[in-house]
């Protein structure tokens, strides 16, 4: 069944509720959704966008992005939203995989849209918007306007592709992992259960549509006839007065380093978040940020998922029976039926780890998990094992009772900010500046981020370490995009590897253990670090 009888239905029951509520304040109800949908739907059409087809967006998040999601799934497409904070030159390559037919960017997006505009299978670039004068690309918003208010809505069946979410690979280029109408059905359903969301339900939502999360939430809350409150993009000042004026009792994600920015705010002291409900997601659940979020009143839950879980849950507790109460410190809590499948196995035999007191992979299969990666047969090949589970190359510790705690990675994924980060593409933008002879990364403990790259580097030339970071900062900063570059320089003679000439996590892991970079460090190298903590 097609998502958008999803909104259809929610605008029969309930017409005039609050759907969505924009970062600069300004309301749409479910009626007003539907009509704007329904008109972009229509001028989709027009343009000979039918089943099977792909539209890409760069726009910020608000009522217009998803009335361009609803139209896209209601005339039988599928929806991409491009992080137009990424390298210009990635949006396109994941525009031409994808074979997108249009894309639609907001005005401030021109740039990018006229690099769109170059891929061989895009027909038209839309300007969400009023663009200036002399751009070459037709205002999507005027010809909704001129465009009916009915549209039929395509059939569609569980197994047609609803959406795709590029997300990052262990190669550094981008996977597209496909998101279908049945299993992000299935998943935004299991959501609803399992937090107790209703058509009272005002949800902040602090990821955008450009990642799973942002795109669960459309349809989330859509079903429920709740209210999407969006951030607009992570701003703590503007968070705050959200929440101050709109008092969310929902947020269905938050990562720790979006719960330590709250605390350190003046206001934080006199923030309300009593009948808040929240699962903080991106890494367990430090102890420092529970307490803070329990002594506000809130409500505060655990979870383990993955965008290739549609994205929510595949360990959870639930928020609707109190379960977080039950769930020992640290642990993301026990496998939901509801969702998937989990099995723990070993990373290398593959083999099923029974009982209880083992650790290994967590493996998953059912009725969330993703079919595999857009035209990508050979990482969907790797990713899934003979018996059907996906590979999530998270390591989990079961203990004697049954509960899962997340280990960190078996392979060179990390969670900065709660984002994956590619440590190989790292690793190799650093080997591209001709002073470094070799170079690794492996993540370290960071004070606001939870994980960031730690970088060992052997360079050609004897220069000291504060030297080698900040020219090879710079770099970074021009081959990545910002936040990906390291926070912490080690300069070695030789980087450790092992006999296979593989980096050695362990003996780099070995040397950073215990290391905690600051946020007020920025980038910090070995040396200055262990003379600020004393370490000898």
């Amino acid at each position: 069944m097609n998502l958008s009888w999803w909104l259809e239905r929610t605008c029969w029951e309930t017409p005039d509720n609050v759907a969505v509520v924009d970062a600069d304040g300004a309301s749409t109800t479910y009626r007003e959704l539907r009509a704007l949908s329904n008109r972009i739907g229509n001028v989709l059409a027009e343009l000979g966008v039918g089943q099977d087809d792909m539209v890409v967006t760069a726009m910020p998040d608000d009522h217009v992005h998803m009335a361009v999601f609803w139209a896209t799934v209601g005339v039988g497409a599928a929806f991409s939203g491009l992080n137009h904070k990424l390298r210009p030159e990635r949006l396109l390559g994941d525009t031409d995989r994808c074979r997108a037919k249009v894309a639609v960017v907001a005005p401030e997006h021109l740039e990018l849209g006229r690099l769109l505009a170059t891929c061989p299978t895009v027909e038209h670039v839309l300007v969400a918007g009023t663009a200036p004068d002399g751009t070459p690309f037709r205002d999507l918003l005027a010809l909704a306007a001129a465009a009916p208010e009915e549209l039929r809505i395509a059939p569609r069946s569980a197994d047609d592709l609803a959406a795709v979410n590029f997300t990052s690979g262990t190669s550094g280029t981008s996977k597209g992992v496909r998101f279908t109408h049945g299993t992000l059905s299935a998943s935004a359903w299991g959501a609803i259960f399992l937090g107790g969301i209703d058509s009272r339900t005002r949800n902040l939502s602090l990821v955008g549509m450009y990642h799973s999360g942002g795109i669960h939430d459309t349809v989330r809350l859509a079903m429920a006839g709740g209210t999407v409150l969006w951030s607009g993009g992570w701003d703590v000042e503007r968070v705050v007065r959200i929440i101050e004026t709109h008092r969310p009792n929902f947020a269905y994600w938050i990562i720790p380093t979006m719960a330590r920015d709250l605390m350190r705010h003046p206001r934080w002291p006199g923030l309300d978040l009593r009948g808040l409900r929240t699962y903080v997601a991106g890494e367990p659940v430090p102890a420092d940020v529970r307490d803070a979020l329990l002594a506000k009143g809130a409500q505060v839950g655990n979870m383990y998922g993955l965008t290739e879980a549609m994205p929510v849950c595949v360990l959870g507790p639930s928020l609707y029976y109190g379960e977080e109460t039950q769930v020992p410190a640290g642990s993301s809590g026990r496998p939901n039926r509801s969702f998937c499948e989990v099995a723990l196995k070993d990373p290398f035999t593959g083999e099923r780890l029974l009982g209880d007191d083992v650790e290994g992979e967590v493996c998953i299969r059912g009725d969330v998990v993703t079919p595999g990666y857009l035209a990508d047969p050979e990482r969907t090949a790797e990713a899934f094992d003979d018996e059907g589970y996906l590979h999530t190359r998270d390591r989990a510790y079961r203990d004697p009772d049954g509960w899962y705690f997340i280990r960190g990675r078996t392979d060179d994924i990390i969670n900065a900010g709660g984002e994956k980060l590619s440590l190989l593409e790292v690793d190799e933008a650093l080997r591209n500046h001709p002073d470094v002879q070799d170079a690794a990364c492996v993540g370290v403990a960071h004070e606001r981020f939870g994980e960031v790259p730690a970088a060992f580097v052997a360079m050609r030339h004897g220069i000291t370490e504060e030297q080698a970071r900040d020219r090879l900062d710079e770099h970074c900063i021009r081959e990545l995009e910002r936040w990906k570059r390291p926070r912490l320089y080690v300069l070695v003679d030789e980087v450790p590897r092992t006999a296979k000439r593989s980096k050695d996590q362990g003996a780099m892991r070995t040397q950073v253990d215990g290391l905690l970079v600051l946020d007020a460090d920025g980038v910090i190298t070995y040396g200055s670090l262990r003379a600020r903590t004393g370490a000898a």
